[in-house]
């Protein structure tokens, strides 16, 4: 085999390392619900709600705050997915949980859970129709006790 052939094997391997990385980040990238991006805004008993969401490194990254009675609250969100699951961490102060969402490929709705927190044990998002977005927080599937928000997406 002469130089050229080397260097031709080298390029074409290199070439075909390349494009197997970018398929792959792109791949793990389409699982991520992009649908959530945005800046959303609520209000519920007087309090005014703002989700904002924007495309992280294999993740994507959000804030919720909320005022109400001259109070702030801040907490910090990250959607990522590992091992064919994905995960909706909070950062509150020095609090993190974390719930899993098991079917979310090209699923309309996404139902994050985590058993062992008190209250909310599942947080679930359905895809935005028409600037509009459905969540709500409950212990259980179609809980009576569970909160309801309607996000609207703002520019």
């Amino acid at each position: 085999m002469g130089k050229t052939d080397f260097k031709a094997i080298t390029t074409l391997a290199k070439a075909l390392a390349l494009t197997f990385f970018l398929l792959q980040s792109c791949s793990e990238r389409n699982n991520l619900p992009e649908w959530i991006q945005g800046n959303w805004i609520t209000s519920l008993n007087n309090e005014t709600i703002h989700e904002n969401w924007k495309p992280g490194n294999k993740c994507i990254s959000g804030e919720n705050y909320m005022h109400y009675e001259n109070k702030f609250q801040k907490e910090f969100l990250r959607i990522f997915e590992k091992n064919n699951r994905l995960y909706y961490q909070i950062v509150i102060e020095k609090d993190t949980l974390v719930f899993t969402c098991k079917n979310y490929r090209e699923a309309d709705t996404l139902t994050f859970v985590n058993n062992q927190n008190s209250f909310p044990k599942r947080i679930n998002y359905v895809r935005p129709v028409a600037n509009k977005m459905s969540v709500w927080i409950e212990n259980v599937k179609n809980d009576p006790n569970g909160i309801f928000f309607t996000f609207k997406k703002v520019k």
